[in-house]
């Protein structure tokens, strides 16, 4: 609902105080025996239009039964999910909270004191201390039973097991004795953290590659194939696919963190890791090694596909370390390998089945999904389209998922025929398909974006440099609205063409800090003298726009607490035809794109949903007849959620702002003279880039 919708008044600290937020319109309220007599009275005896207006907006109120708390599941259903422990079964346990310091420490010692007298373990390693989530293992039914009818707890479901893709490589040939050493490209290289099934040490090729290592894994449960797969791409997928165009050639080294046990029968024992134990191996890596290395490739992840609705408790945990260790994610959107596979456009149960699946929809991660360089013209699939296996977004709060595609394989409907990309496992070069492949290829770019920025930026920045230039693969051109959930923000270009201007382009980046509630204004914003002619401003121009909100895991729906938005455009003078009065208004000129419109819900101003997602891309063609205007301005402005500013959450909002000014007839030298404007009339510096790696010395 709209802030001027929320039963503000009539759910208060005075009466029953709102404590969280489900799917929306759904509001979780703390109830107490004198907070429902208040209410009571309010109703009875309010007669103010507030009071009126919040009444209407509620249509029920109901309790939070054991069956809610069992997401209408059974708990035999729960426990058959649970992973196998030697003393029980693993289940997950999520507590309101009631932010409130004395409240919420009775509602943890309920549940734990309901935990102790059935001689139920709980640990709540691998979660932040504020989500009060918990791992229990249960031995029964009844103890599932026991927990859902606890009052402070807000679910109880099966902890979720982390898993890779199981490899369905096809061989094609011995390990190649050609493929480039780090030495060839010089000694400054930046890394890439493989978060996998580690990297085979059986090749000296590949162990030239490897800067360092970790693990996690028993040596009786390691099958390193996927991760040798993954790590092959990481330092030479252009050079093991030259038959693919668009895999930028500058390669990184890797980081080897093991952590995902064998899965696969086939390949010898077998074991499981749970999510709270691998966000605990991955926080206790991150501690000794975010310093040193920014990008994480995640190609992983669950079965489970993402609510609408619910950010799942796994993106969460990974956005807050994100945000703690100051690095970013690249994780695998997911893939859909059921036969039959996804069409493109995709539609009715399609759209459904092939969601993805946690975590790519971590908030702050940058989600790869992958599209085909091998179309399959009897299934109506080209080359360029999403993958047929590939799944797609949009994610929780509808903000656009994935992020960004790459090359990931091609495969037709039914999956009989495939042709996928190539890469190193333990015996040789091998073939094989998944967004776990397309996931790597963006993690070198982005990798490359943080070692050659001086000095190294935010994430946020690096985000934003990554996705400002993406582009549609089919045309290369913007991503058309209502295709970002299947394109994301398009597919990055190679790292030269993120960093640097053309002679017909520039590029201004900002960053800056907000306060909810104000802005910032820049007012005779510079716009290059050759694109003004007769009066009329011409050119195109495209924005990105990156922060990283305020969160709270509680909101549900609501989880983004924060959003800023920006404004570029012109001033010009409207005459009254009556009067003659002149008066100056404002013109918007770079909309906003893929602004959702397709689910607004009346006047609630649900369009601004795509508002709430980390990053916003905007975009203006001033056409060829050009743009009346007096002026250019520039404004930035930061929001809040309804209440923010009362829960102790409100902080200042950090930013980043690209905004690039292009002629699209490639005639006029927008760089030089934006350059020479911006020099001599502000405080400004250009960006600090490192020289690109050197050219390889082999012939």
């Amino acid at each position: 609902m709209a802030k001027s919708h929320r039963p503000g008044n009539l759910f208060s600290s005075k009466t029953c105080p709102i404590i969280g937020a489900g799917s929306l319109g759904e509001l979780f309220v703390k109830a107490t025996p004198d907070g429902l007599d208040k209410i009571a009275a309010k109703i009875h005896s309010g007669d103010s239009q507030q009071i009126v207006k919040e009444l209407s907006t509620v249509s029920t109120l109901e309790p939070v039964t054991p069956d809610v708390r069992r997401g209408g599941r059974t708990a035999r259903d729960i426990l058959q999910d649970c992973l196998r422990r030697p003393n029980g079964f693993l289940a997950r346990v999520w507590l309101f909270d009631f932010d409130d310091g004395g409240e919420q420490g009775k509602v943890s010692k309920d549940f734990l004191r309901t935990c102790r007298l059935r001689e139920i373990p709980v640990e709540s390693v691998g979660y932040s201390e504020t989500s009060f989530t918990y791992g229990v293992t249960c031995a029964s039914v009844d103890d599932i039973e026991a927990i859902a009818d606890t009052v402070g707890v807000r679910s109880i479901s099966a902890m979720p097991s982390i898993r890779s893709v199981r490899p369905a490589a096809a061989r094609l040939g011995p390990f190649p004795t050609n493929l480039p050493s780090p030495a060839e490209y010089g000694s400054d290289l930046p890394s890439v953290v493989v978060v996998d099934t580690g990297v085979s040490t059986g090749s000296s090729e590949l162990n030239a590659w490897v800067v360092g290592r970790d693990s996690t894994v028993p040596r009786q449960y390691r099958n390193e194939h996927h991760g040798t797969f993954v790590a092959g791409l990481v330092a030479w997928g252009e050079c093991l696919n030259t038959n693919i165009a668009g895999i930028d050639a500058t390669p990184c080294t890797v980081f080897d963190l093991q952590v995902i046990p064998n899965g696969d029968p086939a390949s010898g024992s077998t074991d499981s890791i749970s999510e709270s134990e691998f966000l605990q191996a991955l926080e206790t890596a991150l501690e000794a090694h975010a310093d040193r290395f920014k990008v994480w490739n995640l190609s992983l992840g669950l079965d489970r596909r993402c609510s609408l609705d619910q950010f799942s408790t796994f993106a969460v945990e990974l956005d807050n370390l994100q945000e703690q260790y100051g690095v970013q994610f690249v994780v695998s959107a997911g893939n859909h390998f059921s036969p039959p596979l996804l069409p493109f456009p995709r539609r009715g149960s399609d759209i459904a089945a092939g969601r993805i699946t946690s975590p790519a929809d971590s908030l702050l991660g940058v989600s790869v999904g992958s599209i085909a360089h091998v179309g399959y013209p009897s299934d109506g699939l080209r080359d360029n389209d999403p993958s047929a296996f590939s799944r797609h977004g949009p994610g929780p709060n509808h903000i656009i998922k994935p992020d960004l595609i790459h090359f990931g394989g091609s495969c037709s409907r039914d999956a009989r025929q495939s042709t996928g990309v190539r890469s190193v496992t333990e015996s040789g070069v091998s073939e094989d398909c998944g967004t776990s492949f397309s996931a790597p290829l963006v993690a070198r770019t982005l990798a490359h974006i943080f070692h050659r920025v001086t000095p190294t930026p935010s994430p946020v920045l690096a985000r934003a440099l990554l996705i400002h230039s993406a582009r549609d693969p089919r045309t290369h051109d913007r991503v058309p609205d209502g295709e970002e959930q299947y394109f994301g923000f398009g597919l990055p270009v190679p790292i030269a063409d993120c960093l640097e201007c053309t002679p017909y382009s520039s590029t201004l980046v900002f960053e800056d800090t907000l306060r909810p509630g104000y802005y910032l204004e820049w007012g005779d914003f510079p716009y290059p003298p050759s694109l003004h002619r007769d009066g009329r401003y011409f050119g195109e121009i495209w924005m990105t726009l990156a922060f990283a909100p305020v969160r709270g895991g509680r909101w549900g729906a609501e989880y983004c607490q924060t959003r800023v938005s920006a404004h570029f455009g012109v001033y010009y003078d409207q005459v009254s035809r009556t009067s003659g009065r002149v008066t100056r208004r404002f013109k918007g000129l770079v909309p906003p794109e893929h602004n959702n419109r397709g689910v607004q819900y009346d006047s609630q101003s649900v369009a601004s949903l795509r508002q709430w997602t980390p990053v916003r891309t905007y975009h203006g063609h001033l056409g060829q007849n050009g743009q009346r205007g007096e002026q250019w301005r520039l404004m930035v402005r930061s929001f809040t959620r309804h209440g923010v500013a009362t829960q102790g959450t409100l902080r200042p909002q950090p930013f980043s702002l690209l905004v690039t000014i292009a002629d699209p007839n490639q005639q006029v030298q927008v760089y030089d003279e934006l350059s020479r404007i911006v020099r001599n009339r502000f405080n400004a510096q250009n960006l600090t880039i490192r020289p690109g790696i050197r050219e390889r010395t082999r012939a």
